[in-house]
């Protein structure tokens, strides 16, 4: 299993994203990081899936 590694600034991002939908609805919160924690491991297994940064900039730059 491949590991992934969450910067600095993408922690702080999620942080005040889950601290938001908190206020908003403490499950809701709890539902993202559940969600997001699942996507994380599947990618962790499964690396090749979805698209990668290179094909999501080209499709930036057609659009």
């Amino acid at each position: 299993m491949s590991q992934f590694i969450i910067s600095p600034t993408a922690s702080q991002d999620l942080e005040e994203i889950i601290d938001y939908l908190s206020e908003q609805d403490f499950d809701l919160g709890e539902q993202f990081l559940a969600e997001f924690s699942q996507k994380c491991r599947n990618l962790s297994c499964f690396p090749k899936m979805g698209r990668s940064y290179v094909e999501l900039q080209l499709l930036k730059k057609c659009c």
